[in-house]
């Protein structure tokens, strides 16, 4: 008789552990949508190619501060991309027949620009976290830190765009 191999053993247990993770990975990005979402909401991820590159912020002088507009339209955001310097604000603008919602990538999470999640920082009563933390017809965001930052529309993760910030 020939020995059983336990290499049956180990991918079932690679299996179940993969299977965990995932669950556990699922449930808390679940978990951080706030009362007010619909489950026919999107979930799928929404990863806008970024590469931020955190700065130390610089105040700049209000004199030299602008803001531009982003329409949010029913075929999406328009202009889909901007360029600013550090310290502008860009003033997002529904225009569409649906509700939005601007929040930064990742989605759901949204914690590409501050680093915390939906959860942590809604409400952002410190005005730090790109996220309007709920739906509405319009959202300013002062943009404090140097780099690329995707956003998307959270009730419908499909519309992207991307701010530049110099």
């Amino acid at each position: 008789m020939e020995p059983k191999s336990n290499a049956g053993k180990y991918i079932v247990g690679i299996i179940v552990v993969v299977l965990v993770i995932w669950g556990i990975i699922y449930t808390s990005s679940s978990s951080t949508a706030p009362a007010t979402q619909t489950a026919s909401s999107p979930t799928s991820t929404s990863d806008v190619s970024t590469t931020p590159t955190p700065t130390p912020t610089a105040s700049p002088t209000s004199s030299s501060a602008k803001t531009v507009e982003v329409d949010y339209t029913n075929s999406g955001f328009s202009p889909t991309s901007v360029s600013i310097n550090l310290g502008d604000t860009v003033n997002f603008v529904n225009k569409s027949s649906e509700s939005m919602w601007i929040g930064s990538n990742n989605h759901p999470s949204h914690t590409l620009y501050s680093g915390t999640t939906l959860r942590e920082h809604c409400p952002d009563t410190a005005g730090t976290a790109f996220d309007q933390c709920g739906t509405g017809d319009t959202y300013s965001f002062t943009f404090e830190k140097v780099g690329t930052w995707g956003y998307h529309n959270h009730r419908d993760a499909s519309m992207l765009g991307t701010i530049i910030v110099k």
